[in-house]
């Protein structure tokens, strides 16, 4: 992710899922809930997902969704993460960022957990993540 900044829904691009950027392409897009804009370098990395777990209910209002990396994607996430460490990374999909968080420390498990806000922005991103491409 090269920047980010909040933003409107009125100002955030028009999305067709349809036709996503290529990979070697920068991408203005913005989040679910089309309150942040981001603008995006070229796709570093592009994981397979075994199975997406429904959102799960934590404390204080938050839910977390959990995406479960084939093994090869494990293998590249546990690689990509430990020379990323304080770097955002974007998840998108169908050129909608579906989180942007900071990579505090290398993952190996090959199990990746986003956390939202809102029991919906969970229920879209579970939706969104888990839909074939």
């Amino acid at each position: 992710m090269t920047k980010s900044q909040p933003t409107s829904p009125q100002k955030c691009p028009a999305i067709d899922p349809n036709h996503t950027a290529a990979p070697t392409d920068a991408l203005t897009t913005c989040d679910i809930g089309r309150t942040t804009s981001y603008l995006l370098a070229p796709e570093a990395l592009r994981l397979g997902l075994m199975h997406v777990d429904p959102p799960k209910s934590l404390t204080a209002g938050f839910y977390e969704v959990t995406l479960i990396l084939d093994q090869a994607s494990a293998a590249a996430w546990a690689s990509y993460t430990a020379a990323h460490l304080q770097d955002h990374v974007a998840f998108i999909r169908d050129n909608l960022v579906l989180e942007a968080p900071i990579i505090e420390e290398p993952v190996a498990s090959g199990r990746i957990v986003l956390t939202t806000q809102t029991a919906e922005v969970a229920a879209q991103l579970a939706q969104l993540a888990g839909r074939p491409a």
